[in-house]
């Protein structure tokens, strides 16, 4: 028998506690994203001597694995018991994995997390290959969870995700792109992934579809507050944190949300520092400290954080379905943490 104020007492009590902050968060997770690691190393095992050599390469580099961890936490909201949620996580940074690969071959970056580019070390020809058998080796994982559905989901977000990629190539060097077309373009290449990570969740663990769609939502919003927040970083973010130099995509042809603001609005001079930085690739010394002045004096930095945050707290909406706890809680905390980082 529950003992007086036993499960609404305890509900009132959990919603009442602070936001846990990003070490509580990933503490949640963090044996189950060791395993993660784990399984990410030994599955680029490969009789090939060159895939060893790259998935070693790979592995090293690291990264945020935010997408393993939102996949993890959506699975615990969600309810999921059963043994695939470290497979699923690591198949999504496979993906995730291979989409920062191809994007390195067509943006010709040499730099990626502070290191060489794969793309940089070992060339274009074998790069884009191994980027294709990273995402064949995440579907053949995939498919030991024994789920149509998931594979259904795999497919379309890596469909759009290409689509995405694809679309870029169009909007490079471009200053005419609109803000909707940007929009769709973070949805398809960013967004999408994101989303699958919850929603894989909720089909694993057999929820309703309408309680899977809430995660899939959850997910797609905050996948366009972490890319919004992404591209204001290029602009703003210190570049020896960001492991890049300051203005990366503008130099490499990329009109970001800010810049399309500015474009719209600002005065002729910063028009033309943005074309003129976009067709000499001058992205560092004086150029750049002259266009951030005009991005936040004229308001387009700001209006890209009001819409970051939109969605951030439109995420966090998706979640009243769903009942209290640390990893509900950790899902709706995560939104600001990603809006207030600095890399």
């Amino acid at each position: 028998m529950t003992a007086p104020g036993g499960l609404r007492g305890r509900a009132e009590r959990l919603l009442q506690e602070p936001a846990p902050n990003l070490a509580e968060i990933l503490d949640l997770v963090s044996d189950r994203l060791g395993e993660v690691e784990t399984m990410f190393r030994d599955n680029l095992a490969s009789p090939v001597g060159i895939v060893r050599e790259i998935g070693d390469f790979v592995t090293e580099g690291g990264g945020k694995r935010v997408r393993p961890t939102l996949h993890l936490l959506a699975a615990d909201v969600a309810g999921y018991e059963g043994p695939h949620d470290v497979l699923m996580a690591c198949v999504l940074e496979y993906i995730h994995s291979a989409t920062l690969i191809h994007d390195d071959i067509i943006d010709e970056a040499d730099v990626r997390r502070g290191r060489p580019s794969v793309n940089h070390r070992w060339g274009n020809a074998v790069t884009v290959l191994f980027g294709d058998w990273l995402l064949s080796k995440a579907m053949e994982m995939a498919l030991r969870a024994g789920s149509l559905r998931i594979m259904e989901i795999l497919s379309e977000l890596t469909q759009r995700m290409v689509e995405g990629e694809m679309l870029q190539t169009r909007y490079a060097g471009r200053a005419d792109v609109s803000r909707e077309q940007y929009l769709d373009l973070i949805e398809r290449k960013t967004a999408v992934l994101f989303g699958g990570c919850c929603e894989t969740a909720g089909v694993m663990a057999g929820l309703r579809p309408d309680r899977c769609r809430a995660l899939r939502r959850y997910g797609l919003n905050l996948g366009m507050a972490f890319q919004i927040v992404d591209d204001l970083l290029d602009l703003t973010g210190d570049s020896a944190v960001l492991g890049k130099p300051a203005a990366s995509d503008l130099r490499e042809g990329k009109t970001t949300l800010p810049v399309i603001d500015l474009l719209a609005t600002g005065p002729a001079r910063a028009q033309d520092l943005v074309r003129a930085i976009m067709t000499d690739g001058r992205s560092d010394g004086p150029e750049t400290t002259e266009l951030r002045v005009f991005l936040e004096e004229g308001g387009a930095l700001e209006r890209s954080r009001r819409l970051a945050r939109q969605h951030a707290a439109s995420a966090a909406g998706e979640l009243g379905g769903f009942g209290p706890g640390p990893a509900r809680r950790a899902l709706e905390s995560l939104p600001d943490l990603l809006i207030f980082r600095d890399r």
